[in-house]
């Protein structure tokens, strides 16, 4: 280690995969790129399509078994590592830290804010973890375990943690050992394709039942809470928690409608990241440019250029100032759109002389901040946001329109 740059240990990679084409534009693509600069990397896939294993853990506890290097890093297929050198860092940390048993790329502190920051399908979400940061849990997107801890205490192979919350699991585990679960910056794409909850609910209650002095546990997937906590109450709680959410939005939305020039109901309450795929199906979109704003150059720098698949279609992803989004920002050709991420009242100020002849639409959700969504093939589509919760203040949306295909002709919307 020279002058101020961290100490860098090499790491083995494990992943357990389902689909070889997801990985291999994804997850192979990235170590590929990232190998010049961290070349002692070790890669070690190991292949789940036929159903050999029954759970991540026992997936994920082979391939652990065959790593030589002293941290093993576990990740999920769909994931696009810009930085394989961050990982060693990562995972210098963690062997820097006698008190850590776990770090991962993001996780849920106990007052339940996001601390690690990830681009989830097209948005970017959470905060910096610099340098670390400790959490109540880590997602399983990515995390890293020292070689003899995993071997020692290998990942839960119970079937209620199958594919949920083992990552949580390994974190209480090594709590209530009086170590820490921390994260630390890994800069990723997480090219998600669902959102898979099925027997989500069980895998919560198994760790609930197993740590009940860490409850309430905070997770990226909810609250894990004790078991008389989860009945009515809890749920009246959540869903008064829900109109305040709610109603925060809406007011967001009267300010972002104002800086855009446009009525209240014409800006969209929803989560860009669950709908985005829906929208450009509807328009007949081919191709995707998502543009995340940083908050400095430097900032930007760190996410390199990445080109993925969605739907068969092709998705690029930047990240840029406002500054000089506002210099270059023109209208989509067709077939083509734009997304905006992670936009605020004063990105959306910044950018809206430039948007004034570009068809575009607004919208916004609490988790993920604002988006501007460009292209005269998207700009109308309403279907995916069809309810009063998707309006401010109860307001009807307004209606979707059929959009024109590039050949001029309507497009039929999908029921």
């Amino acid at each position: 280690m020279t002058g101020t740059q961290p100490r860098r240990t090499p790491v083995s990679i494990v992943c357990v995969f389902n689909d070889l084409d997801v990985r291999t534009t994804c997850l192979d693509a990235s170590i590929t790129a990232g190998l010049p600069d961290a070349p002692e990397t070790e890669y070690l896939p190991v292949d789940n399509r036929e159903g050999r294993f029954s759970s991540a853990g026992a997936a994920l506890n082979d391939g652990a078994g065959r790593a030589r290097h002293d941290v093993v890093v576990f990740v999920h297929q769909d994931v696009y590592l810009h930085s394989l050198v961050a990982l060693e860092v990562a995972a210098a940390a963690l062997q820097d830290d006698p008190a850590a048993g776990l770090v991962g790329a993001v996780g849920i502190t106990s007052s339940g804010s996001v601390a690690g920051v990830v681009r989830d399908r097209v948005v970017m979400i959470g905060t910096t973890s610099a340098p670390s940061t400790q959490v109540d849990s880590v997602d399983e997107v990515l995390f890293m375990i020292e070689r003899e801890r995993v071997l020692a205490e290998p990942l839960s192979e119970h079937p209620d943690l199958a594919w949920h919350a083992y990552a949580v699991e390994y974190g209480a585990r090594v709590r209530s050992q009086g170590l820490r679960v921390r994260t630390h910056d890994v800069v990723l794409t997480h090219n998600s394709m669902t959102t898979n909850l099925d027997r989500l609910a069980e895998a919560h209650a198994r760790v609930g039942h197993a740590y009940p002095d860490l409850l309430p546990l905070h997770t990226t997937c909810g609250v894990v809470r004790a078991a008389e906590h989860r009945g009515r109450w809890s749920t009246a709680w959540r869903r008064r928690h829900g109109v305040a959410t709610w109603l925060r939005e809406s007011l967001a939305a009267v300010r972002l409608a104002r800086l855009d020039g446009r009525g209240t109901r014409d800006v969209v309450i929803g989560d860009i990241r669950l709908t985005v795929d829906d929208v450009l199906d509807l328009g007949d979109v081919r191709h995707l440019d998502v543009v995340n704003l940083a908050a400095s150059p430097s900032d930007a720098q760190a996410w390199t250029p990445v080109s993925v698949s969605r739907r068969g279609r092709d998705v690029s992803a930047t990240a840029t100032t406002v500054d000089e989004l506002a210099r270059s920002i023109v209208a989509p050709e067709p077939g083509r759109a734009l997304l905006v991420a992670d936009v605020d009242e004063a990105a959306l100020r910044a950018l809206a002389p430039a948007l004034r002849d570009i068809p575009h639409l607004v919208g916004l959700a609490q988790d993920t901040g604002g988006w501007i969504l460009a292209g005269a093939a998207v700009v109308d589509v309403r279907a995916p946001w069809p309810t009063r919760r998707n309006a401010p203040f109860g307001l009807r949306p307004r209606p979707a329109t059929a959009p024109e295909s590039s050949a001029g002709a309507p497009a039929e919307l999908a029921r």
